[in-house]
């Protein structure tokens, strides 16, 4: 029979697990790491219940799979619970990646907590972090006695270093979790029964310790008397939980294992009700493998027992009752808002009007674009019966945009012809829609001209007579440079031609703010602000940033914004002014911080890299730059040039030259010909430069000369000589050289001159991050200054309650990270 909802469950720990769980109130950071099924939550649940003081706070967070920004929203909120001024701090951070782990360090350090706390993050594997351990174990360094974190989670992969040898962290791993024969003995007994010496062998040969096993045995053995020691989990799952339900217990937990979670409404919605039955709500309650979160008010399934129900849903169903299910669980999922998972389920059940019918935005679809949502788009628009797409051609209009901006040219093509069908033929659109659904159509097109300007300016025109007013399709928050953080990258075409482009743009810009409420004010003069660097300039340069600033930030324009920004640190760069540098990574930072648009991260990235590369590191090089496939996938088809550069660079960097050469062919392919539709000029010069230093660097000097000069004169006509000068090294003395070979002598002289600027503006940038800049954690730093006010490792681990082992091994790290050998040249190094 069914254990009742409000029995007092019993449980029964080892003692190997109760010594590790007693550590926790020990250490800073407690990590309890293992498989699923070996019930991790429980027993620090338990734990903490059965021993924390009355006076003792404590607090759950548990990441369900939500996106990255929100689980980091959650885990700040979690923090908040013990000081609120440090969580609001962090959260401005995002998701934290390894050039921001230097500033939650700072921040941390400030952790002031007056009450014994206990914070507890459950499903950490489930959190989208590249850094999880790298993540704890700058949280282990909070410094409050009275805090103390536990992470919950899976197998996270291979530990770091810096985890395994870290003071602050205990951790607890799968071994704890086992039970020997005494222990399983022992579980059974709760339940009251005895087992035989020969039953005990039995089943603990058969499951072997784990606990998951262990639960369905009893369960198994209390409702048939006897054990099944040679059934694997499905089998045992089978005998204890799926025999002993009612047929409508069994549809419902099939119904519902087709979803990651669950709340009541989505569960009642699942059974065609308003309300859940009471026999429902019971199991719910009652049974083992079914979790639920009050904080998010939601329900998940055990993974045993959810593998169990998707392979009878799946294999054991009839198809009309699968369809009808996943139906249901879209309808459920749509509920709530989850736009996408509740369309994925639509499209396996072909309910095409139920997916176009959702209130899909550019936003939504920005945000989504990681998840592969344009691969979505695309077998929605293959496979959906094009009768039905045209009956929403405001929804075509959406998707032509993800199309258009992820080169899927075939897919955009057909919508084209699809929205031109449903505005010149035979439809159900009023006169009003028609006219509107024509000016849509008249400034999608207008991309088509992209990146010639004035063919773009032309089309706008026309969507601008025939609208009379904004647009509904493009909003003010959509990403008006495709991710790009170079306005001159994205419409510097031609040699000879960068005034006629500046002025192009002068005149082009006012229609299109005209269509959109303000979306790219002052792109304009951002771009004139980047010429004018890029001549040397930078006085008249950061005029017109501020300008420019001034215009973005009225209209709420953070691409524009970044774009101004990141002009300001190369001006800060080249003129060796650390205190401007600072202020301008700052605000890069800062719309990272404040924005939840995937777009904006992802162009604080590309800032953030370009300045350090200039810089000639690669602190602030975010991972998906490392990667020519990852840069794809990431930035749209437009900005794919300007990605590929960074990627270049980075070959160039580790003197890997035979990569640079292999795919130069291909990124000078992408950068477009004379005779291509959409040609970029800065990416093809770039990439000039870098084969130049590459031949150089190899001592072919007559071919580093012969991309040198075709780089030039694609540049001196415009007087474009920036990028020569970021290159490190001798490439100064490499164009001096060849002042004889072109009549512009006095562009030749002006980017040798740039060249010397740059280097020395670029060095004295450099000593200041490094100033400000510690390699050392914070418990490190905490070490090393004891160690610097000449306490022994002995007195340093009594006065931090750590094992002298500890500390001496922690100073041999922070000698390592300071290059210094003995305390003497501690007392030389700041840190």
């Amino acid at each position: 029979m069914r254990k009742k909802a409000n029995q007092k469950r019993m449980y029964y720990f080892s003692e190997k697990l109760k010594r590790q769980l007693e550590q926790i109130t020990r250490y800073p950071l407690t990590v309890v790491e293992a498989p699923s099924g070996f019930g991790k939550t429980t027993a620090v649940k338990e734990y903490l219940k059965e021993n924390l003081s009355p006076e003792a706070c404590e607090y759950w967070y548990t990441c369900l799979g939500e996106p990255a920004s929100w689980a980091w929203r959650g885990i700040c909120e979690l923090l908040a619970n013990a000081n609120e001024e440090i969580a609001a701090n962090l959260k401005k951070l995002e998701m934290p990646a390894t050039d921001t782990l230097f500033y939650i360090t700072g921040i941390l350090r400030d952790f002031h907590c007056r009450k014994e706390t206990y914070l507890v993050i459950d499903n950490y594997q489930l959190v989208d972090c590249d850094i999880p351990w790298e993540l704890m174990s700058v949280f282990s360094g909070h410094g409050n006695p009275n805090l103390h974190i536990i992470f919950i989670t899976q197998q996270l992969g291979p530990r770091q270093k810096l985890i395994t040898h870290n003071g602050d962290i205990h951790i607890i791993d799968t071994s704890a979790f086992f039970f020997d024969r005494e222990g399983t003995a022992s579980l059974f007994r709760m339940e009251g029964i005895r087992l035989t010496p020969q039953e005990l062998e039995s089943v603990f040969t058969s499951t072997e310790g784990w606990v998951s096993a262990i639960r369905l045995q009893i369960i198994n053995f209390e409702e048939t008397g006897s054990f099944d020691c040679t059934a694997g989990i499905e089998q045992l799952v089978e005998n204890a939980i799926w025999k002993r339900l009612t047929p409508e217990e069994r549809e419902f937990l099939l119904s519902v294992s087709v979803m990651e979670g669950f709340n009541a409404r989505q569960a009642a919605i699942m059974m065609g009700r308003e309300t859940l039955p009471e026999e429902i709500e019971e199991l719910l309650k009652s049974n083992d493998f079914i979790r639920y979160f009050p904080d998010k008010g939601l329900y998940t399934i055990h993974s045993i027992l959810r593998d169990y129900l998707q392979n009878r849903f799946c294999h054991y169903q009839p198809e009309d009752f699968q369809k009808r299910i996943l139906y249901l669980a879209g309808q459920a999922y749509a509920a709530e808002s989850q736009i996408y998972a509740a369309a994925q389920l639509f499209f396996k059940v072909g309910e095409f009007e139920a997916i176009l019918s959702m209130p899909f935005s550019g936003d939504y679809i920005d945000n989504q674009r990681e998840k592969d949502i344009p691969d979505y788009i695309e077998l929605v628009v293959n496979q959906c019966p094009q009768d039905i797409l045209c009956k929403y051609p405001f929804v075509m209009l959406m998707f032509s945009y993800t199309m258009l901006l992820d080169g899927r040219m075939e897919v955009f093509q057909k919508l084209c012809r699809l929205i031109g069908r449903t505005v010149e033929g035979e439809s159900t659109l009023s006169r009003e829609e028609r006219r509107r659904v024509k000016g849509e159509f008249a400034l999608l097109m207008s991309f088509i001209g992209y990146n010639d300007i004035r063919k773009m300016t032309a089309g706008r025109k026309q969507a601008l007579e025939i609208l009379g007013g904004p647009s509904v399709i493009i909003v003010n928050s959509m990403p008006w440079t495709f991710g790009c953080t170079s306005i001159l990258s994205m419409f510097w075409r031609e040699s000879g031609s960068l005034e006629d482009t500046l002025r192009d743009m002068d005149e082009c810009l006012p229609y299109y703010l005209k269509l959109t409420r303000g979306h790219g004010s002052g792109a304009n003069i951002a771009m004139r602000a980047e010429a004018m660097l890029m001549r040397g300039e930078e006085d008249e340069a950061e005029i017109l940033c501020h300008r420019a600033l001034y215009e973005a930030r009225s209209h709420q324009q953070a691409a524009i914004g970044l774009c101004s920004e990141l002009v300001l640190a190369r001006i800060a760069i080249l003129r060796g002014d650390p205190k401007g540098y600072f202020s301008a990574i700052k605000n890069i930072q800062g719309y990272a911080k404040e924005s939840s648009q995937l777009h904006v991260l992802r162009m604080a990235d590309l800032c953030l890299a370009v300045v350090s590369l200039v810089l000639g590191t690669t602190d602030y090089v975010a991972k998906w730059l490392w990667d020519m496939e990852s840069i794809k996938k990431t930035l749209y088809s437009p900005s794919i040039p300007y990605g590929q550069i960074f990627y270049s660079k980075l070959l160039l960097m580790e003197k890997r030259y035979s990569e640079l050469y292999g795919i130069s062919g291909q990124i000078l392919d992408t950068a477009g010909s004379e005779y291509a539709n959409i040609k970029y000029l800065m990416p093809r010069v770039c990439q000039l430069i870098h084969l130049a230093v590459a031949k150089h660097d190899t001592g072919k000097e007559i071919e580093a000369r012969e991309h040198l000069k075709e780089a030039l004169a694609l540049t001196l006509p415009d007087k474009v000589y920036l990028p020569f000068a970021q290159q490190k090294g001798a490439l100064g003395d490499l164009v001096k050289s060849l002042v004889n070979s072109f009549p512009d002598r006095e562009g030749i002289n002006a980017i040798a001159e740039l060249c010397q600027r740059q280097e020395k503006g670029a060095g004295i940038i450099r000593k200041a991050v490094l100033q400000e800049k510690s390699p050392l954690t914070p418990r490190e730093r905490e070490i090393a200054l004891l160690a610097k006010s000449r306490l022994s490792a002995k007195e340093i681990a009594g006065r931090l309650c750590i094992s002298d082992a500890t500390v001496r091994t922690m100073l041999r790290s922070i000698y390592g990270k300071l290059d210094i050998h003995s305390k003497n040249e501690l007392d030389l190094k700041k840190f």
